[in-house]
């Protein structure tokens, strides 16, 4: 291919996407008939690891250009990390939010709201629902949405394209509707984040940050807060309005703040995209 190194377009990545499916389905077939282990959180983080790896893999092969440049971990800024955190725990819990309100008009079938509840550590292996939720599914993920395919994405279209496309692609993969909305907007703020730091980094620690706020405020700190905290996967509980308030505000706020430093002559004088553009002569 004469565009290997701006790998892959739309197109393509549907197709890596609809592999990636494949592989986690038939993965998990495998380990199941095996019965190599019990906890279905310890599953989906082995699952995960293996079809991400072979996807990866592939796709990498598929960009003429080094692993380095591919899944770019350069350091970023240690000011960002307050306005990140705070836009994280804002777009959580106003997120959490609007997946009750879903689940609500829409109540998810059973066994889905099973699988809910044994990820949400209801299971008998609580760290290993943080090792499938907290560790493994933000590596993994990251490097495939933001490293591979928006790098792809921002060598073919213009930015807003790119930034878009591939967050929603990111909701669609989840293949959860109640939580469509949510996961589009944690793929659009992370893409930001890529576009503006050049590095996997703070998007794989925004990731984990946000999968790992329930097992932080209710493991660890013993806090019960309804719709939050409790109700994972179960019977649709609202959250308190303070808590909605509290989110708005943070993820208001924290955005803002990233907006100023992101505005900032340091980041003003940088090229946005760490990639560079085809020759017009491709198509």
């Amino acid at each position: 291919m004469g565009d290997g190194n701006f790998y892959p377009r739309i197109s393509q990545a549907i197709w890596l996407l609809i592999l990636l499916v494949l592989l986690l389905v038939g993965v998990g077939a495998v380990i199941d008939i095996l019965g190599l282990f019990e906890q279905e959180s310890i599953i989906v983080a082995v699952v995960n690891t293996i079809s991400f790896g072979i996807v990866l893999m592939l796709g990498s092969r598929s960009v003429r250009a080094p692993y380095k440049e591919v899944f770019p971990m350069r350091r970023f800024p240690m000011r960002l990390l307050i306005p990140m955190c705070l836009v994280i725990i804002g777009i959580s819990i106003v997120g959490s939010e609007l997946d009750n309100a879903f689940r609500a008009l829409l109540p998810p079938p059973d066994w889905l709201n099973d699988i809910f509840l044994r990820l949400a550590g209801h299971d008998t292996s609580l760290w290993g629902s943080i090792l499938a939720l907290v560790i493994v599914a933000p590596v993994t993920e990251e490097l495939l949405f933001r490293g591979l395919i928006l790098r792809g994405f921002l060598s073919h279209y213009r930015v807003h394209t790119a930034l878009v496309t591939s967050a929603l692609l990111f909701g669609l993969f989840h293949l959860n509707p109640w939580q469509f909305v949510h996961t589009t907007a944690i793929g659009l703020l992370f893409a930001w984040w890529f576009l503006k730091t050049r590095s996997l980094i703070p998007c794989i620690l925004g990731h984990a940050l946000n999968n790992g706020q329930v097992f932080i405020l209710r493991d660890i700190f013993g806090l019960d807060i309804s719709g939050y905290t409790t109700g994972v996967g179960g019977e649709v509980q609202f959250q308190p309005l303070w808590l909605d308030a509290v989110g708005a505000v943070l993820l208001v706020c924290g955005i803002w703040l990233l907006t100023r430093i992101f505005r900032q002559r340091a980041y003003a004088r940088l090229p946005e995209a760490s990639v560079e553009k085809p020759p017009t002569s491709l198509h």
